[in-house]
């Protein structure tokens, strides 16, 4: 964890700093009413307050729920919204100084339509980071035909970050992914166009969490309302990229693409993509099971007559889910809630076996489909989420359904979840410019392995800091 200390040499000895690892800027304590229907025991209380004052310290300037941008405008009814694509709001120059982002980048966001996995409208939020200077490339246009400070479009679907509204990644200081995605592509030269998806954000609007398809919908849409408020600016081409959740939103944007296909698109980067959910499911640790199925869960009503959250969860399980929408928490919050440290309490025996779970999978999952090509899939052989095994099996099955289809696999040695956007980072950065620079990949299922040069041992296994916002002015 990234601490801010008081100068050694006394430079800074008129200020007096404290190590911010349990010091946030945000003090809520749970009511004895909260903690009674909740069934917390006095140590879980005070790790659930710890996580909840962690998160609302990394919201951007005021709490997301609290934040006026994220309010309809005057006039707005969520029963006759526009077409998709259609922005809503506006704010052209958001205030980066509540942000930990690096020097030189600039950031916007934006209210927009985008589509349910039924088809309805619903509205959503997203923000654009843009860099310094656009990376250029011979021949890219804008919207509108403008040959020179065209930024290169990438259209980034996130990991998971939650499933209240106060868990948008527009209104976290990191924009959630920091270093691993958006600030990486940003700080190459690439404008991305960063959907929240729908329900993270907006007030009062369900999140259809792991509806993988429905996600695929915000990040197209989101790239449209974009392109369509910034003509001069972005570049029509587009790739779609995602890690984890957003891997998995990025395969399901491939299959998308080869249903209803967008022009401009040129490929998908899907890494540590969810493909088999259950199945990946199946294979995470028990505390992730818990969170994972309890989040599906919460929203999957929003997309399927007849199916309520108690059909896979047990009462104590639904007691937290209110809590946590109650906090307007996120996945630390929901992390302390739901731990298997209290035991196998929070799921109903046999919820996989349901037809709901039967529904799920064949309606989320990824793998076996027709998909858009190029698509490049990088995967970690450690990852405890994303599972490896079944990731290949989905690799393998598509490949063998279409042969003469671009699907590139990378396959990092020793390499968990998040730390697959590192070790691969030379791959999928050159992939993505090879994409906007026209260069055209070979017919085909292409896969590799990687290893580290230097002894594995060596390595670094796992990210063990944070970006916490400097408060001082160090």
């Amino acid at each position: 964890m990234l601490l801010r200390i008081a100068s050694l040499f006394g430079a800074l000895a008129y200020a007096q700093l404290q190590s911010q690892n349990t010091t946030f800027n945000s003090s809520y304590h749970l009511t004895p009413k909260q903690i009674q229907a909740a069934n917390l025991s006095t140590a879980l209380v005070g790790q659930v307050e710890l996580a909840l004052n962690f998160e609302r310290s990394n919201n951007a300037g005021s709490l997301t729920q609290f934040d006026p941008f994220y309010d309809l405008p005057n006039g707005v009814n969520q029963s006759n919204l526009p077409p998709y694509g259609s922005i809503l709001k506006v704010e052209q120059y958001t205030n980066t100084t509540y942000y930990t982002l690096p020097a030189t980048l600039s950031m916007s966001r934006f209210l927009y339509v985008s589509e349910t996995l039924n088809g309805s409208r619903v509205v959503s939020s997203a923000y654009v980071l843009w860099p310094y200077q656009p990376r250029k490339f011979r021949g890219l246009r804008s919207c509108s035909g403008a040959t020179t400070n065209v930024f290169p479009v990438l259209g980034q679907a996130h990991g998971t970050t939650g499933q209240t509204q106060a868990c948008a990644p527009s209104n976290i200081r990191s924009l959630s992914g920091a270093y691993d995605e958006p600030f990486t592509m940003a700080l190459n030269g690439y404008a991305v166009v960063a959907t929240d998806y729908a329900g993270l954000g907006i007030p009062q609007t369900p999140t259809p969490y792991f509806i993988l398809p429905a996600h695929a919908n915000d990040v197209f849409h989101a790239v449209a309302a974009a392109q369509s408020q910034w003509p001069d600016l972005l570049s029509k081409q587009f790739v779609v990229t995602g890690q984890s959740q957003g891997g998995g939103t990025a395969w399901a944007a491939a299959q998308r693409q080869a249903k209803r296909p967008v022009p401009g698109y040129l490929g998908t980067l899907a890494a540590s993509p969810f493909t088999n959910i259950l199945a990946d499911i199946n294979g995470e640790d028990a505390t992730q099971v818990n969170i994972r199925v309890v989040g599906i869960a919460q929203g999957l009503n929003s997309v399927l007559a007849n199916f309520t959250a108690n059909q896979w969860l047990t009462p104590i399980s639904m007691a937290r889910l209110a809590l946590l929408k109650e906090l307007v928490g996120c996945s630390a919050v929901a992390n302390q809630l739901f731990s298997s440290k209290q035991g196998n309490i929070f799921l109903r025996p046999g919820w996989n076996e349901t037809e709901a779970a039967s529904w799920y999978t064949r309606n989320v999952q990824n793998g076996g489909k027709p998909f858009a090509g190029p698509m490049l899939v990088i995967q970690g052989t450690s990852d405890g989420n994303a599972i490896e095994s079944v990731t290949t099996v989905a690799v393998n099955q598509t490949c063998q359904m279409y042969p003469r289809n671009r699907l590139r696999y990378i396959r990092a040695t020793g390499v968990g979840h998040n730390p697959i956007m590192q070790a691969a980072q030379v791959d999928w950065l050159d992939w993505i410019k090879d994409r906007f620079a026209g260069v055209r990949e070979p017919e085909g299922c292409q896969s590799e392995t990687i290893g580290p040069v230097r002894a594995a041992s060596s390595v670094v296994k796992g990210q063990n800091w944070i970006i916490l916002y400097d408060q001082f002015g160090i």
